[in-house]
């Protein structure tokens, strides 16, 4: 009796588990989509509220101001938590042409420019060729 309910049991297992994997799959497929329309709409609001000082790829030479805005791809900027970058462009820099944008943007708004802004970094890293 016990062998035939480890039969079953090992026939239940392998009949379901084909749909476990496809929900799993799903579900990651459906993490993916949500991350692609983050950075998108990151893009579109940094279009809007960011470009014009720090430029199209955040390095921070579009516009003439002493300081000069952050290059938001380097080191210094990249090495800021999420939010220390947060509040930055939640209250702005004081002593700098950084306003602060806690009436135009969203807290969920902010977080998608932050993405980008990450992104931006990632996007200009050099690809180290492979190894012979």
């Amino acid at each position: 009796m016990s062998s035939r309910v480890v039969l079953l049991s090992l026939f239940f297992i392998l009949y379901w588990l084909p749909f476990a994997d496809v929900g799993a799959a799903q579900q990651s497929s459906e993490k993916a989509l949500r991350e692609q329309y983050d950075l998108q709409e990151g893009k579109r609001l940094y279009g809007e509220y960011c470009r014009f000082c720090h430029g199209e790829q955040g390095n921070g030479h579009a516009f003439n101001v002493t300081p000069p805005p952050a290059d938001l791809t380097s080191p210094a900027v990249q090495r800021k938590s999420d939010i220390e970058l947060t509040q930055t462009i939640h209250e702005g820099e004081r002593g700098t042409a950084m306003g602060s944008w806690k009436w135009a943007l969203s807290k969920e708004e902010k977080q998608h420019v932050l993405l980008y802004i990450r992104w931006l970094a990632q996007s200009r890293q050099p690809v180290s060729a492979p190894s012979p």
